[in-house]
């Protein structure tokens, strides 16, 4: 038997499994011991890695503010105390103000906690219903003090008055818990699912086991080398939810294929060790070269210029190659163990080495009408990507949030007492001394904005600071128009012809840099990322047609994502119905991360069904008998990885956060498009249509070198075909 180098590395740990066992336990205690320090190595803030206008304009202010001098100003925190009953003046407004300071003062980290008197009303609303108080923090901040502000303002029960607190530690605070509590519920959910779906998957329960395994020991050794790689570059925090998630997808996806075709095989009459060398020839060398299509993918994401992007980027990447390693070296160990204990605890519809009846039949009803399939497919995904057309790039506003969310609570007080906005915009003029009556003349331009209020100039040196609030929400199209007319003509007409220079910062103006470094980086993730998988897979299937044809495929299921996300957040379409939030846009950075996420995936699963199709016709030349037996053995595999990461993703999509509905819906819908209209209507429908044109490579593209993902395709068939050597035709 010819076996090729995954085979060989999958006899080779099957040979000597407790090595391997022991190996992999050792690998995995030093992870934990590295995971330990993980948090001392990320970064809770976004940075932008070239410069920004806004940035440009946040590092001018510090430096005039006193440079390096200005990271020592203590933080503050507005407590908000309010009433429907009492006002100001109460005895009873009083006492509420003295009990929410003394609370606070007793907290490690407060240093003093100062607000209006009856002899200094300042700052209480106009109606006198509410007033404000001002926490400062200590400069030596005890860890996790935004949650204790939180729960200690929360905790504060005095009757007839509510307490809020608002500011940059308690938001951050805010935000990190109900990411966290998004993750951790799409995690419980995906596990849950999963369970429960590789029960009906392999029909057996020590087998369904498996792929949790396999899971699980990827995302601690990512993890613990994500800790080494946090010391020398930043990374932001968010990576341990990306590891966690695509652990999850892909950790269970792998080990699905492996461990069905090692169960086949033993189904067949092979030895333990021949069904391990068997799979890992096949299967493992599918997972080899769909991991590498993974990696291309999520590759993209390294040549976007910021924190976050990259960090998402690379740590789908880590746990990709763990996830790969672990199903080339841990489960064959494992699975020498097992032998045919794999089939323990078996269902009464277990059949491991069964050709699925129903798959089977699905492929030959469509491609008996291939060009119905073909329209019919093309038709629903062209139409869910119609909205994409529609799209606009913004981050979510306060109104998105939860209505029972202090923080959200906390913000509308001040806009309705105090008439804060709900943000802040900050033109900072360098080089301004001699145009001291132009930047007034600015700041009053600004002031007259509808978009702007409480304007204010400040003098730093040469450098005039121009603060002003924002009148409308984050998502608003007013607050983005207002902030680009800011930049493009009132700030020129009041200071061409000047020697000053102006930056505007802000929320606002940090979104829209944020969304030109997207929109600047999309053209290069899409060469990367199309130009790198076609080339791989036309090496792996030596076919010009599979490779183009699964890039445009995949393309129209992503396109038919973004549909989808537009139709729901920016149409509202249905948002009530599946509890989702209307906003004015899609956060700048989903369309680029779904983009390399779900080409990932996509090809993923369009490795592991043209691997069995390419491997069917080398040995029986019958291309519709290949395409149907491919999708029968794969059918139900392919449904079930993508079950479980619908669940995953739709346990992200319920939760709290504007981002990650849109994230975990974009993820859920496209896997549910790839595994339905794309892997079970349109690819069948079209390679039948093409016939023959499948295999077609040009003669001078013929020194491509032979990296074949079914390796000696003779060898697979089952014993009875093996011995005939018949194709078995689909009628």
């Amino acid at each position: 038997m010819k076996t090729g180098i995954t085979g060989r590395v999958a006899r080779a740990s099957a040979s000597r499994p407790w090595l391997v066992i022991v190996a992999w336990t050792v690998g995995l205690v030093a992870a934990v011991a590295a995971a330990g320090s993980l948090g001392d190595a990320l970064v809770q803030d976004d940075k932008s890695l070239i410069p920004t206008e806004s940035a440009t304009a946040d590092s001018i202010a510090q430096e005039a503010r006193g440079g390096d001098a200005a990271a020592t100003e203590p933080l503050t925190e507005t407590i908000i105390v309010t009433s429907d009953t009492y006002t100001f003046a109460d005895a009873s407004f009083q006492e509420a103000i003295r009990t929410a300071s003394d609370a606070l003062t007793a907290l490690q980290g407060i240093e003093r906690v100062d607000g209006p008197t009856l002899e200094q009303p300042f700052p209480v609303s106009e109606k006198g219903n509410s007033a404000l108080l001002t926490a400062t923090l200590t400069l030596d901040q005890p860890d996790g003090l935004g949650a204790t502000l939180n729960d200690t303002v929360g905790g504060l029960a005095i009757e007839g008055f509510t307490v809020y607190t608002y500011g940059e530690t308690s938001g951050e605070a805010t935000f990190d818990k109900l990411a966290s509590e998004g993750f951790i519920r799409g995690e419980m959910i995906g596990i849950g699912a999963a369970i429960v779906i590789l029960l009906v998957v392999f029909g057996a329960l020590m087998a369904a086991g498996l792929p949790i395994m396999v899971a699980i020991v990827s995302i601690v050794a990512a993890v613990g080398a994500t800790a080494v790689v946090g010391r020398a570059f930043d990374l932001s925090f968010f990576i341990v939810n990306m590891i966690t998630m695509m652990g999850l997808a892909l950790g269970i996806d792998y080990s699905l294929v492996i461990v069905q075709r090692f169960r086949e095989e033993l189904a067949h009459g092979r030895t333990v060790m021949d069904a391990v060398a068997l799979a890992g020839n096949t299967a493992t060398r599918a997972v080899l070269f769909s991991g590498g299509t993974v990696l291309i993918s999520l590759a993209g994401l390294l040549v976007v210029p910021s924190t976050v992007m990259v960090s998402l980027g690379s740590g789908a990447m880590i746990v990709a190659v763990f996830s790969v390693i672990s199903a080339m070296t841990l489960l064959p160990a494992v699975l020498a163990l097992l032998g045919t204990r794999v089939n323990k605890g078996a269902l009464p519809f277990s059949h491991p080495g069964s050709r699925p009846r129903f798959w089977a039949a699905l492929a030959k009803g469509v491609m008996r009408r291939p060009v119905v399939g073909a329209v019919a497919g093309l038709a629903i995904l062209l139409a869910l990507a119609l909205p994409a057309l529609s799209m606009r790039l913004t981050f979510a506003g306060v109104d998105a949030l939860p209505d029972d969310l202090p923080f959200k609570q906390a913000t509308e007080v001040l806009v309705d007492d105090f008439g804060y906005g709900q943000g802040s915009t900050l033109v900072v003029v360098d080089n301004a001394d001699a145009a001291r009556s132009e930047v007034d003349a600015l700041a009053a331009a600004i002031e007259a904005e509808p978009a702007f209020a409480e304007t204010e100039v400040t003098w730093e040196g040469s450098v005039a600071l121009i603060g002003t609030k924002d009148v409308h929400d984050a998502a608003d199209l007013q607050a983005e128009e207002a902030v680009k007319d800011l930049r493009s003509h009132i700030i020129p007409q009041h200071l061409d012809g000047t020697d000053a220079r102006a930056y505007v910062s802000g929320g606002q103006a940090s979104t829209i840099d944020f969304t030109k470094l997207i929109l600047d980086a999309a053209p290069w993730v899409a060469l990367i990322v199309l130009g790198a998988s076609m080339v791989l897979l036309l090496v792996t299937f030596r076919s010009v047609t599979i490779a183009a044809t699964a890039i445009v495929l995949n393309v129209l299921s992503t396109g038919a994502a973004f549909g989808v996300l537009v139709a729901v957040f920016q149409f509202g379409w249905a948002a009530d119905l599946l509890g989702m939030p209307t906003i004015d846009g899609i956060a700048p950075w989903i369309p680029l991360f779904l983009f390399a996420v779900l080409f990932g995936l996509s090809m993923d699963y369009h490795v592991f069904l043209l691997s069995r199709i390419k491997e069917r016709h080398a040995a029986t030349g019958d291309t519709r008998d290949a395409i149907a037996f491919g999708l029968s053995r794969t059918g139900s595999l392919i449904t079930g990885a993508a079950l479980i990461m619908v669940a995953v993703f739709a346990g992200f999509a319920l939760g709290d956060l504007a981002e990650f509905n849109q994230m975990g819906l974009g993820l859920a819908v496209a896997v549910i498009l790839d595994a339905t209209v794309v892997r079970t209507l349109l690819v069948p429908s079209v390679m039948a249509l093409l016939g023959e044109a499948n295999w077609y490579l040009p003669k001078w593209l013929e020194w491509l070198p032979h990296l074949q993902v079914e390796g000696d395709a003779t060898q697979y068939l089952e014993p009875q075909l093996q011995a005939a050597r018949v194709p078995a035709r689909v009628s």
